[in-house]
């Protein structure tokens, strides 16, 4: 086993080397700097790899940016964890998808879900968000 500790945009076709692929919690200091490295992690990670990161929820937000399920766009989210405790940082778990999921941002094309039901719910919500421009169907 090999840990490597780098800038994550510095990194782009060796990232498909790579099983599991750690964000740390002060990567990027405002979620649009989280959303940008998640937005280069998709575009370079191989399909099936997992992605560890770091969160925050409720109060402990003002610590640490808040990265949602919904802004991994690419990526299947697995589990989410929020501490109860003394611990600050949420964990989050995605897989990148063997599949590209649109969204009507990206045009009209087709919509392709993940084949696996327990998740498909959730990211078909993702969609009746997009498609409802953030009010929500559901």
């Amino acid at each position: 086993m090999f840990f490597h500790t780098n800038n994550v945009m510095n990194v782009t076709n060796a990232l498909k080397d790579y099983e599991v692929v750690f964000l740390a919690a002060l990567a990027g200091m405002d979620k649009e700097d989280k959303v940008k490295f998640v937005v280069h992690l998709a575009k370079y990670m191989a399909p099936g790899v997992l992605l560890m990161l770091r969160s925050a929820h409720g109060a402990r937000a003002f610590l640490y940016p808040v990265l949602d399920p919904c802004d991994l766009r690419g990526f299947e989210v697995l589990s989410v964890f929020h501490p109860t405790n003394e611990v600050i940082n949420s964990v989050v778990i995605a897989r990148k998808y063997a599949m590209p999921a649109n969204s009507l941002e990206e045009g009209l094309g087709p919509i392709m879900l993940p084949n696996n039901n327990k998740f498909l719910k959730l990211t078909f919500r993702n969609v009746l968000l997009d498609i409802s421009m953030g009010q929500g169907l559901i």
